[in-house]
C-alpha cells in the first residue's frame, strides 16, 4: 500500500485534443459518433475532468489520422 501512495504515476496531457479537433473542424457529435459515447464524455476529457487514458490516446491517434 506504501508503495502505491508514494509512487509517482504520470498523467497524459489532453491539452492538444481540443485544439486539434477545432483546428480539422470536427465537431464533438462527430467524435462522440466515432468512438460510440456521449458528446459530453468527449468534452470532459477535453476540458480534463474525467480521466479515461484509453480513450484520449485512441482518441489523439484518431485526430492525427484524420
Amino acid at each position: 500500500m506504501f508503495r502505491c501512495l508514494t509512487t509517482t504515476v504520470t498523467v497524459p496531457e489532453i491539452a492538444d485534443l481540443r485544439p486539434a479537433r477545432q483546428a480539422k473542424n470536427i465537431t464533438l457529435t462527430a467524435v462522440a459518433n466515432h468512438f460510440g459515447v456521449w458528446p459530453a464524455v468527449i468534452s470532459c476529457i477535453e476540458r480534463g475532468t474525467r480521466r479515461d487514458d484509453n480513450l484520449a490516446n485512441a482518441y489523439r491517434e484518431w485526430l492525427t489520422a484524420a
